[in-house]
């Protein structure tokens, strides 16, 4: 392995760095989550949820579930019981968070407004 290959995985052990970026995107996921239910339950302002980018929001937490469960199986190869704890975690923080936009999305229908 040269020292180039190194200093892209970040020294992280094998499979961690697939982890590392699903943890990632959950946080982009959080946050437009919760900038989503702030409009949606408290300021009422259904215009300014992110409808238009659905797709892409939902295609991004299928990428980051899979992302998740291929660093949980790395992980679960190794022996240190953290990293499997953590892979875990974060497999079951995204899937979470997948069917919590599907549920909020399924509420938001009715509010959406639809121009054709």
């Amino acid at each position: 392995m040269r020292w180039r290959d190194r200093i892209v995985v970040l020294y992280f052990p094998q499979g961690m760095m697939l982890t590392v970026a699903s943890l990632l995107l959950f946080f982009i996921h959080l946050g437009v989550f919760a900038n989503d239910v702030q409009n949606f339950w408290f300021t009422h302002h259904y215009d300014r949820m992110s409808f238009q980018y659905t797709v892409v929001l939902m295609f991004s937490q299928v990428i980051s579930i899979c992302w998740a469960a291929m660093g949980s199986l790395y992980a679960e190869m190794t022996d240190e019981k953290f990293l499997r704890w953590f892979s875990l975690i974060i497999l079951i923080l995204n899937g979470i968070m997948f069917f919590n936009r599907l549920s909020l999305e399924f509420l938001a229908i009715q509010y959406r407004e639809e121009n054709y």
